[in-house]
């Protein structure tokens, strides 16, 4: 019984032989005082006739009166005794009992009670105008007896219902396995590196149906996570490749006279730069998309961690004649700084790459949905909606590009940091780029 159907068809039997359990005695129950008081009933009215019998004539007439009743179509036979107003027995259908004595109260005029070590059901009745009592009374054992047809006829119908709600139960429970079943086997034969076309039955509206449908769509997830893969290591290989092809040629070039070795050296070490950074980057990207790493949050001041990152990008942007400014009151959060800072001077070298004259760091304690917002404008040339879709993507490089891995890093650092890294337009003309900082691990308070 260690399977799901195995499980609910025992509960289901367990289920149903506690409710037949309660079933039968409660029907028992009910069946036993339906008889009892129809038996007191008729018992009741042969007391009526003897009473009858003995008013019109003495005691003796009713040696030869049969008293019988009724029950389920079936007669039976009751007794009597004459009792004296001493519970002396002074008449009998059975002559034996005569001149022998009741030696208990009797209570009621009807009811159950026990003669001779056997429970009897019986009525009792004062004859009138006679200091007498007449006792009709007939064995509960010939009651009991009437119980085993009715409990055949019972239990019958009980076992044939019993057996045919087992096999609705079980052809419902192998209905209900079924797509379960399916899904096992579709989840053993998944491959995320072959089409899944029909790999996964279809889902309905059902809790299985809703659970198949959440399989289908992580695998489609899996997938673009193994095509994604791929492409990343083509990618890497190809990168990767550029500077190694080089720095190879030059080392042959220098060999062979064609450059001059200051020349040569010059593009070796400029390729060599090149690729370490790359390298350097591709682990970080890596570390940060495999490791769940602890990073400690401390109370900074978002505005002087902008005016730290915009001091360190001065002598570039001076150096092409851009103005580089901070706005927005000081903001008390507490995050992650290094990595925040991280983020912000990656966006900033970009800004001075790409923009024409200015660059503005925009502190933004409303943002609307989140906790708070840093923006890095500029008055360049922007992105294309094409770009604005690829620009976060590995190797992306755009023009003045370098290496392709700074945003997927920074984007990487904001989702780790419950944040979100986005693009849109600048008030400036240019490009957007925005910390959004949304409610996580890491909540700010603003000062």
């Amino acid at each position: 019984m260690h399977t799901i159907r195995g499980k609910m068809l025992l509960s289901f039997f367990l289920a149903l032989v506690v409710t037949v359990g309660i079933t039968v005695a409660l029907f028992v129950s009910l069946i036993d005082d339906i008889l009892v008081n129809q038996v007191k009933a008729q018992l009741h009215g042969q007391a009526e006739k003897a009473e009858k019998i003995l008013r019109n004539g003495d005691i003796s007439g009713l040696n030869n009166t049969e008293f019988k009743y009724v029950v389920k179509g079936l007669m039976l036979d009751a007794d009597y005794l004459i009792l004296d107003p001493n519970n002396k027995i002074i008449d009998a259908n059975d002559d034996r009992e005569v001149g022998n004595t009741l030696n208990y109260a009797l209570s009621g005029r009807k009811g159950i009670a026990v003669l001779h070590g056997r429970k009897i059901l019986f009525t009792k009745e004062r004859l009138a105008g006679r200091p007498y009592s007449i006792f009709i009374y007939a064995p509960l054992s010939s009651l009991r007896a009437l119980y085993g047809s009715l409990m055949r006829t019972t239990l019958l119908a009980i076992g044939f219902s019993l057996l045919m709600i087992l096999v609705i139960g079980l052809l419902t429970v192998s209905r209900v396995v079924r797509p379960l079943n399916q899904l096992k086997e579709a989840v053993g034969r998944y491959e995320p590196y072959r089409s899944q076309d029909e790999a996964f039955p279809v889902g309905d509206t059902t809790e299985i149906g809703e659970l198949i449908t959440t399989f289908q769509s992580m695998s489609d997830r899996i997938q673009q996570h193994q095509r994604n893969q791929v492409e990343f290591l083509q990618n890497v290989s190809h990168e990767l490749r550029t500077p190694l092809m080089s720095i190879h040629g030059f080392v042959f070039a220098i060999q062979d006279q064609v450059v001059t070795q200051e020349t040569g050296l010059e593009v070796i070490l400029t390729q060599s730069v090149r690729l370490m950074d790359m390298v350097d980057k591709l682990l970080q990207l890596s570390r940060l998309e495999a490791v769940d790493e602890y990073w400690p949050a401390s109370a900074i001041d978002l505005r002087t961690m902008a005016e730290e990152a915009a001091l360190l990008l001065m002598p570039a942007a001076n150096e092409r004649a851009i103005k580089l400014q901070v706005e927005g009151a000081s903001l008390q959060v507490v995050v992650a700084g290094e990595q925040l800072f991280q983020v912000l001077v990656n966006l900033l070298q970009n800004a001075v790459r790409h923009t024409s004259s200015q660059i503005c760091v925009r502190i933004d304690a409303e943002y609307p949905g989140a906790v708070w917002a840093i923006h890095i404008d500029d008055d360049g040339n922007g992105l294309s909606e094409t770009e604005r879709d690829a620009v976060f993507q590995r190797f992306y490089t755009g023009s003045n590009g370098v290496t392709g891995l700074g945003l997927a890093i920074c984007r990487q650092i904001a989702t780790n940091l419950d944040g979100e890294l986005v693009y849109s337009t600048s008030p400036l003309g240019g490009a957007r780029f925005s910390f959004i900082k949304h409610i996580g691990r890491l909540t700010g308070t603003g000062a």
